[in-house]
């Protein structure tokens, strides 16, 4: 890419500014990649878990899955 409008000191200050802007981004995405395994490593044992307590608490009948427990919403609130 060339730059014709700047002269080029400020086109040197550009790139160097560039440059750093790039390698910040680098170094956040490894640490949001090293962020996001260690949060499935720690997530892992969830997952029985939530299979146990999806089997052992059946979704109740005695209701549509619409009907709210505490009844309909207030008339003239939106």
């Amino acid at each position: 890419m060339r730059i014709t409008l700047l002269t080029p000191e400020q086109a040197r200050l550009c790139r160097d500014v560039l440059d750093g802007v790039s390698a910040w981004f680098s170094r956040m995405r490894e640490q949001l990649v090293t962020l996001a395994r260690h949060l499935i490593e720690a997530a892992r044992h969830l997952v029985p878990l939530a299979e146990r307590l999806r089997t052992s608490c059946p979704p109740r009948r005695d209701r549509p899955a619409w009907a709210s427990p505490y009844g309909p919403a207030p008339k003239g609130i939106r």
